[in-house]
């Protein structure tokens, strides 16, 4: 399972299941629109979103809060284009790309749990629950595949003895 996780070879080829490949693709998108709302929409997006009640805050609060958003936006955009690469590009990482995903999207949606203890519930707890069921089982999709392909990601004695 850990070839499949972290090939030898990162390449265009991929080796597990399709489903987890047309899943990325609704995960691609729901990111960017995310990252792009969050960078450029930050106060909408804490009224909308999240339930803050901006009105409440002092002008340079809210300011503050809107530059955090437009941060963690960037950093979402940022590995949403890792995400898009790796489709177009390098799909022997797509295992791995789940991983890097799955660990954004637990703590991602611990922390909107927490801030629903906070601030009652919020459309972003949703999306942010959604996005991890839909990441474990691309996750799952991409781990699976035939033995011949696992084979692939082992090294021969011949090579070995040619490295």
């Amino acid at each position: 399972m850990l070839g499949r996780i972290l090939p030898l070879n990162i390449d265009n080829g991929y080796r597990g299941h399709m489903l987890a490949i047309w899943l990325l693709i609704p995960i691609i998108v729901i990111k960017a629109v995310i990252g792009l709302t969050s960078m450029f929409g930050g106060l909408l997006v804490a009224q909308g979103a999240h339930n803050v009640p901006v009105r409440a805050f002092p002008a340079e609060a809210v300011q503050l809060l809107v530059l955090l958003l437009a941060r963690s936006g960037l950093s979402t955009l940022v590995l949403t284009l890792f995400c898009v690469l790796v489709l177009i590009r390098y799909r022997a990482m797509i295992p791995v790309t789940y991983v890097l995903l799955l660990l954004q999207h637990t703590g991602g949606a611990f922390l909107q749990l927490k801030e629903s203890a906070i601030m009652g519930p919020s459309r972003a707890t949703v999306v942010s629950l959604v996005l991890l069921f839909l990441t474990v089982v691309g996750l799952f999709a991409s781990l699976q595949g035939g033995a011949d392909d696992a084979e692939r990601n082992t090294v021969s004695p011949a090579q070995k003895a040619g490295a």
